[in-house]
């Protein structure tokens, strides 16, 4: 191409390019943009107020409601018994678990009986120059002394004198520290309290035990209690008597109880307050960490939404006769984990089920009713 063609063409280019400027300054108007006016979809539900009732969600540990950890109050080697003293093993109520070698200080109460003996054969005949009238109740208390036996009950005086003609020759005192005696003795051989089993045991035939020592832990596996740990404002509404659910988080098993204690005091920690809740069904096991459902009363003329449609927890958005949006102040009453409970809001409201970005007041939407309108949503 020479130099005098490409000369010509940008010329013509340039002319153009200016005639094309010219006619489109001459235009009056700018060609209009189409604006997309497509409205956004709304899902809603219809108010409907009415009673609901009110669930008190909670979990805690189940506990058997009598369990009792075993100390030793004597020092001794620990026997075998017919039944070993093992986690698992049931005993009935009196049953003897804990058997402590006694030989010595069985020895010592009889020494301790035998002295009582010699100071009551020794009391007769000053008793029956002082006392005549008094004699045979004193003889046959004597005769009826058995060193294999707990004392009796000493014969009753019949006056202050022979009162302290008793008490001078340390009669009482002697009684007295001999019952103190058969009572400790009777420590050496601990029975079940209830019947119930052996849920934690630390000894074994053979072991020396010392006072004080732990033995093992003793529990009732017929009535078991879960402690919920529950807030200030809900223990308000919990009330002695009402039903509860206890439910297994592994497979779902529910057990049914009720609250039969309310702690009076609040935890410093956790601002809460426990709830227990027994059951007797079978199936529990102590150390089972559960859920559990308080149905404590109910709540009048309120209306259930989800909690995520709530803006700054005061306010949601309702739709119009002319399907703009509305919003609305409401007045909650009970938050729940994934709902709320509202009320004042009148019937046949239709409010919005989600949230909708980018929404505003007044913008209008497309009204359309909410699958989950009916759903609980708790």
């Amino acid at each position: 191409m020479t130099v005098r063609k490409t000369w010509i063409i940008s010329v013509l280019i340039l002319a153009a390019g200016v005639v094309g400027f010219i006619y489109i300054s001459k235009m009056k108007k700018a060609p209009k943009r189409r604006v997309n006016q497509t409205k956004m979809i709304a899902p809603y539900m219809v108010v409907k107020n009415q009673t609901v009732p009110l669930i008190i969600n909670s979990s805690g540990q189940v506990k058997a409601k009598d369990r009792i950890d075993i100390y030793s109050e004597v020092n001794g080697v620990l026997l075998p018994s017919k039944k070993y003293f093992k986690a698992g093993v049931a005993f009935n109520k009196g049953e003897l678990m804990i058997r402590v070698d006694d030989t010595e200080f069985k020895a010592s109460l009889l020494a301790k009986r035998s002295d009582f003996e010699n100071q009551i054969t020794a009391l007769l005949p000053d008793l029956k120059l002082e006392f005549p009238d008094e004699f045979d109740k004193w003889y046959n208390y004597l005769t009826s002394l058995d060193l294999d036996k707990n004392l009796k009950p000493l014969p009753k005086v019949n006056s202050k004198k022979e009162k302290f003609f008793i008490t001078g020759r340390k009669i009482y005192s002697s009684f007295y520290g001999i019952r103190n005696l058969e009572s400790r003795l009777e420590k050496y051989n601990i029975r079940a309290p209830f019947a119930g089993v052996v849920t934690e045991s630390n000894v074994n035939p053979g072991t020396l035990i010392r006072a004080g020592q732990k033995i093992g832990v003793f529990s009732n596996t017929d009535v078991f209690e879960v402690g919920l740990s529950v807030s200030a404002v809900d223990a308000n509404l919990v009330a002695i008597g009402d039903k509860a659910e206890i439910i297994s988080p592994e497979d779902g098993t529910l057990w049914h109880g009720k609250v039969t204690r309310i702690n009076a005091a609040i935890d410093i920690n956790t601002q809460t307050v426990t709830v227990f809740v027994e059951s007797s069904e079978k199936g529990l096991r102590e150390g089972m960490f559960v859920k559990a459902r308080v149905a404590s009363g109910s709540m009048d003329n309120v209306f259930k939404i989800p909690r995520n449609i709530l803006i700054e927890n005061k306010n949601i958005y309702a739709i119009q006769p002319d399907s703009s949006l509305k919003l609305l102040t409401i007045h909650p009453v009970r938050f729940l984990d994934k709902s709320v409970l509202i009320k004042d809001v009148p019937d046949g409201t239709k409010i919005v089920s989600r949230t909708i970005p980018g929404v505003f007041p007044g913008v209008k939407v497309i009204p359309q009713p909410s699958q989950s309108n009916n759903r609980k949503q708790e």
